[in-house]
């Protein structure tokens, strides 16, 4: 048995397919905190609450947002076991956006649909692109990103 699945991998990719990734992530303000701190980010939305304290109206009802790095990180990481546990690389990530807010507590899913399958300059792997989404419980999307990926071809890598 090896150390990744064998359902994912180029061939096992339709496109039109949606995957909608079974685990979730509640953010906490640790994560937010630590992740604002390493990249330096200066937006004080993400970590100062007396700048929200003093302006409720202008800052979500006077509550801290979480850093979109933070958001967009869980995401592909909620993704990741199905759509590129047998990638060789990430190719590209193109067309995000941050629809919706995401505050200290909020609980995200992933669900990711294929969007394009190609052959690959190598013969043992090829591209699939995703539309990849992060979103809330009751179904708001607060990230959206296309994603693409160089995933291993099974008729190369698991031969009997």
């Amino acid at each position: 048995m090896g150390i990744t699945g064998d359902s994912n991998y180029f061939e096992d990719f339709n496109v039109g397919d949606t995957l909608v990734h079974q685990r979730g992530r509640t953010i906490t303000e640790a994560d937010n905190h630590m992740f604002t701190s390493l990249v330096m980010n200066t937006a004080e939305l993400h970590f100062n609450q007396n700048l929200v304290d003093k302006e409720p109206a202008t800052y979500y009802n006077a509550r801290r947002v979480v850093y979109g790095g933070v958001v967009l990180a869980f995401t592909v990481g909620l993704a990741s076991q199905d759509t590129s546990e047998n990638a060789i690389a990430e190719v590209e990530m193109d067309n995000g956006r941050h629809t919706n807010p995401v505050f200290h507590g909020d609980t995200i899913y992933a669900e990711s649909t294929v969007l394009e399958k190609r052959d690959a300059d190598r013969p043992d792997a090829g591209i699939v692109k995703f539309k990849l989404e992060g979103k809330k419980p009751d179904g708001t999307v607060v990230v959206e990103i296309e994603r693409t990926v160089l995933v291993k071809r099974k008729s190369h890598y698991l031969k009997a």
